[in-house]
């Protein structure tokens, strides 16, 4: 979520509460039989930890200790081990989960970006169908600065939450600040049901966990050798967002890569564990409220980390899996399976299908995703791909993120680079077996050929009807100025494909 700070300008808003309909109640006639009281809807409770990548907490078999609640948590619900991302920084990829559409259809890619009022967010569906539906963020993007806001009956933005809602200099922390405000909120609220959103940045950097969580993952008389190098690698990134390094910032700044890194990757973890903590708090209030019990618990990312496995740190640049691949737990008690592990992969956009089918409210048309409540019962569902994409955000070279669309397809994922990120060239296609290299080291497309052909041919079609639902035209009738982004091989391949004439 590369993002300038400080963020003074974006203000706090609160939307006024509404009431929600009052419970039934059983008959006050002593003598008459008792009147069944039927089971109450269930609140939710979506709790989302910013930059959160998912092979780095434990509950997903990471060796540290990063999440020994969330392996609780997850012991009571279900766990998915394959759930991907639509994108690799917080703009488009919340579009995707607040709207079950994909990037390109709803035009969010841009960092001033505000979602249209035409699209029905997930909140917005729960308010129509009577939930109270409360918010609170420590991400900027996540808010009014959006329009992700939009079906809140109130919302707390980051600068009520964060100084200056600031999610890079006071990312490690927040959990522990939206507390301060989501905890006396479930204390004093008596409305049933609710949807509660809870988005916290501790494992964002700047990576700078208290005390306690810093000696718990790494040595503490390293913590000021280590900021003097950030300070030198963040001196030589000029105007670019984000800290991103590559090995010639390193080299320029005169930083040790690999020490820098190791004790990164401690600092991200102890800010794992820390938001761990905090979501314990949070669950143990409403369990002692006597709420979790009629409840639906999801726990999730907008996206993951680099730490130089591909030649980068920080996000947004590229669609590898260390930045696609988020954690997902649904804890439902009585409605969703304890201890289930689900190996299928999904997608951020089934969420919304998912939460209306559990809780029994109709779907507006329009989804992307579908419903995982089937693979929660125990049945298969059709495979199909899984979609994502990246694209340069205004905000010229501070955002130099490239243009890149991927697609997973049973064990093969392609990566089409229709526009390297900055500093980091790469070929057009990229091919990787994932089931046996999920951290995407073989390329294969060379070897491959008729696979990649075959992807390829699978993503484009994907990224012209969604242009086209974008533009609101007939797929057909895509002219190029509507798909300016796509570089000569791409529109040569999108002719073929009869989606350009």
């Amino acid at each position: 979520m590369p993002f300038a700070s400080p963020l003074a300008w974006i203000t706090a808003l609160t939307i006024g509460a509404q009431e929600t309909p009052v419970a039934p109640v059983a008959s006050a006639d002593p003598a008459a039989p008792a009147t069944p009281v039927a089971p109450r809807q269930r609140s939710v409770l979506f709790y989302l930890i910013d930059t959160c990548r998912a092979d780095h907490l434990s509950v997903n078999g990471y060796e540290r200790p990063t999440t020994p609640y969330l392996e609780e948590l997850a012991a009571r619900g279900t766990r998915f081990s394959h759930c991907f991302s639509q994108a690799p920084w917080t703009k488009p990829s919340m579009s995707a989960i607040l709207t079950s559409c994909y990037p390109t259809v709803t035009g969010m890619t841009d960092l001033m970006a505000q979602l249209d009022n035409a699209f029905v967010t997930l909140p917005e569906s729960f308010r129509d169908a009577g939930w109270h539906t409360v918010g609170f963020s420590a991400n900027p993007i996540m808010g009014r600065f959006s329009n992700y806001n939009q079906g809140f009956r109130q919302f707390t933005d980051a600068t009520s939450i964060i100084p200056n809602g600031d999610p890079i200099g006071f990312a490690s922390g927040s959990a522990r600040r939206l507390n301060d405000k989501v905890l006396p909120w479930i204390e004093a609220n008596d409305r049933w049901p609710f949807f509660l959103y809870v988005h916290s940045v501790d494992p964002h950097e700047n990576y700078e966990p208290a005390q306690k969580y810093l000696e718990m993952f790494a040595d503490p008389a390293g913590e000021k050798q280590y900021r003097s190098w950030w300070n030198a690698l963040s001196a030589r990134k000029g105007a670019q967002a984000a800290n991103r390094c590559t090995p010639t910032s390193f080299e320029l700044a005169g930083v040790p890569v690999d020490p820098f890194i190791k004790y990164g990757i401690d600092l991200y973890n102890a800010d794992i564990r820390a938001n761990d903590d905090e979501i314990a708090l949070l669950v143990d209030k409403l369990e002692s409220n006597h709420a979790l019990d009629d409840m639906i618990v999801v726990v999730t990312s907008d996206h993951g980390e680099e730490f130089m496995e591909h030649g980068s740190t920080s996000h947004a640049f590229s669609v590898w899996n260390e930045l696609l691949h988020v954690p997902l737990l649904i804890i439902a008690p009585g409605l969703v399976p304890e201890g289930l592990v689900i190996e299928s992969p999904v997608q951020s956009i089934d969420l919304y299908p998912t939460l209306l089918d559990l809780a029994g409210i109709a779907a507006p048309e329009g989804l992307q995703g579908r419903s995982m409540r089937p693979l929660l019962e125990g049945q298969e569902l059709e495979a199909r791909p899984i979609f994502s994409e990246n694209h340069t955000a205004a905000g010229g070279e501070a955002m130099p993120f490239g243009r890149m669309l991927s697609v997973i397809e049973g064990p093969w994922k392609l990566i089409l680079n229709l526009e390297s990120s900055a500093g980091l060239p790469r070929p057009r296609r990229e091919l990787y077996r994932i089931d046996r290299d999920f951290g995407e080291r073989e390329e294969l497309a060379e070897a491959n050929a008729e696979i990649a052909d075959r992807l390829e041919t699978t993503v484009l079609t994907w990224w012209a009807r969604n242009r086209a639902r974008r533009e609101k035209v007939d797929v057909k009738s895509l002219t190029l100025d509507q798909l300016k982004e796509a570089d000569p091989a791409t529109l040569e391949q999108l002719r073929k494909l009869g989606y350009v004439h």
